[in-house]
């Protein structure tokens, strides 16, 4: 009874305490908040502004879709950011958003519905946006692609239980026939030439199907620095809703970067982005890599269009990916001065067998192993395996499908292998390491024979 007693007190002390076995409920607190779906130069990425936030940012020139909301707000320390309880309460406020550049006359924006989606095409960035009536036809039509898809599988499972049931009646009747010495090659051949059904394939018609059609005021603005409000019908300013808005540009556009996968580590890829910039590569396998187009942002405006609570430093600018190079062409020159031209091929990622459970990327045929599979991705192989590393390295640039070069796509390879001088590097590296841990060890003896013979000495 005393250790229950005792273990009530301890919980309660622990309580007391702000122990973490009893965790803090967030306090929500009611906001005028700004919702942001933001286009950020390769995809739309939701975030939204609390009122501690004076600022949303946006890319200029490019549809975002903004929208001010009554909802609860808290702060969640272990992600040390505001968060928002939409599934309680989310009111979207009515009204018309006021935007104003300096003095000059503010630009009006009504409420509209709206979707945005991105069609399958040969590469990434196919980005539509639709309004009004034409966002409502675009869903309804991808709910008809999704349901006939639906149907389609459910057609396909009823077929191939009827398949799989007819061949078990003909084999068995075979199996009949085997028993009773009677001839079964009529069967046989029914059963070789059965037609299996075909399983229906995913709908291509979306790499981002439409997203639900609702309301925001679509917003699309040249680079500058803007006021904006939310004004009612009576031209009242909803209090809360006096923000700024900063539409940025990139600094410098189109450049090239690199997605480099090497052929024995298919899940850990590398990218390239800056500009003439050296790829050390140990040699242990080809690399695969793919072009893509970068721009420059400013690196506080970018992380703050794709997170508004986000840090960054206003005083650097970083390359973002924006999308692959449509048919790229890759000029390498090798260790030897040999010029190879190098195209884009289809290739399939297929697990090793054995206990090893690595990886290999081989050429997509479509066939065999692969067939009714898609190929894993679209690069370029670079046979540095068997390269032998020289101080001039390999060279590496881009041209587009017309054969004009890419500026900033150079790139300089160097194989780096493990040499005779390895375990001398080492030993110079770890040896002020080694003196420093002597000169604490002989220190804390030193110490401690101080210690002992003022205690003798007292």
């Amino acid at each position: 009874m005393r250790r229950a007693a005792r273990a009530l007190l301890a919980l309660a002390a622990f309580a007391a305490a702000g122990s973490p076995l009893f965790a803090d409920v967030p306090v929500r607190t009611e906001q005028v908040i700004y919702t942001l779906v933001a286009f950020n130069g390769k995809d739309y990425s939701p975030t939204f502004a609390p009122e501690s936030s004076d600022t949303v940012y946006v890319l200029a020139n490019t549809d975002n879709f903004l929208s001010v909301r009554k909802t609860f707000v808290y702060w969640w320390p272990p992600e040390g950011r505001w968060q928002t309880e939409a599934s309680v309460f989310n009111e979207l406020e009515p009204g018309i958003l006021e935007v104003r550049r300096g003095s000059g006359e503010p630009r009006l924006f009504e409420l509209q519905r709206y979707t945005y989606f991105n069609v399958n095409g040969e590469y990434e960035q196919n980005w539509k946006v639709l309004v009004g009536d034409a966002a409502d036809a675009e869903v309804r039509r991808a709910q008809e692609i999704a349901r006939a898809y639906l149907q389609a599988g459910e057609e396909y499972e009823r077929q191939h239980e009827a398949y799989l049931a007819e061949l078990r009646d003909l084999s068995g009747r075979v199996e009949k026939l085997k028993s009773l010495g009677r001839d079964w090659s009529m069967l046989k051949a029914r059963m070789d030439s059965l037609p299996a059904p075909v399983q229906p394939r995913p709908p291509r018609d979306y790499v981002v199907p439409p997203s639900p059609v609702q309301g925001a005021f679509v917003v699309n603005l040249p680079v500058g620095r803007y006021r904006v409000r939310l004004l009612d019908h009576d031209a009242r300013v909803l209090e809360g809703s006096e923000k700024w808005i900063v539409s940025h540009a990139a600094r410098r556009i189109n450049g090239v970067g690199y997605e480099v996968i090497p052929g024995d580590k298919w899940t850990r890829p590398s990218e390239s982005r800056e500009l003439d910039s050296v790829l050390y590569v140990s040699g242990a396998a080809d690399l695969y890599v793919s072009p893509f187009f970068e721009q420059e942002f400013n690196d506080l405006q970018y992380a703050r269009t794709t997170d508004n609570g986000a840090r960054g430093n206003p005083r650097i600018y970083s390359w973002s990916r924006i999308q692959q190079v449509p048919h790229a062409v890759l000029l390498l020159q090798d260790a030897a001065g040999a010029r190879h031209r190098l195209t884009e091929e289809p290739y399939f990622v297929q697990q090793t067998r054995g206990a090893g459970l690595g990886y290999t990327i081989v050429p997509f045929t479509g066939t065999g192993d692969q067939e009714g599979s898609d190929a894993n991705l679209k690069a370029f192989r670079l046979p540095v395996r068997d390269a032998v590393s020289e101080s001039g390295g390999m060279t590496l640039k881009a041209t587009d499908d017309s054969g004009k070069y890419l500026p900033g796509s150079d790139r300089r390879i160097v194989v780096v292998r493990p040499g005779r001088g390895t375990a001398a590097l080492v030993i110079i590296v770890l040896a002020p390491l080694a003196v420093m841990a002597a000169v604490v060890i002989a220190r804390s003896r030193l110490y401690s024979r101080n210690r002992e013979t003022e205690r003798r000495a007292g």
